[in-house]
């Protein structure tokens, strides 16, 4: 039980570490400019409207109209072009990045062959 107790500390220590690195600090600013953003979040439900539309009429086997591939065409123009989307794909892609190595380092050890000797 101590040893599970001592693991669920470093691991609370490394998530504390991770919430105050600077990628992380950046994509939660960067999320929350996008949440209190009106605009981008119109956009982002025309987008969603835009999408389950289209999703609808391909679920229930209707043509899609030329039209509504215009549309959503439009919408996500327009949100390629919104700079706190582009700042969030680009502080979250970071982010993810910085998770990737995380990872990476902690499976290290567990790919590792067993050491002579080891406790088991």
């Amino acid at each position: 039980m101590d040893d599970l107790r001592e693991l669920l500390d470093k691991a609370r220590a490394l998530g504390e570490t991770i919430a105050a690195h600077p990628r992380m600090r950046e994509y939660t600013a960067a999320r929350e400019a996008v949440e209190k953003d009106a605009d981008t979040q119109s956009l982002l439900q025309s987008y969603g409207r835009q999408a389950e539309h289209i999703r609808a009429l391909e679920r229930n086997q209707k043509p899609v109209e030329v039209a509504d591939k215009q549309k959503l065409a439009e919408i996500e123009g327009r949100m390629a072009g919104n700079d706190a989307l582009k700042r969030l794909m680009r502080c979250q892609a970071d982010y993810v990045e910085l998770m990737n190595q995380v990872n990476r380092a902690m499976e290290a050890p567990l790919a590792a062959p067993p050491q002579a000797g080891a406790a088991e």
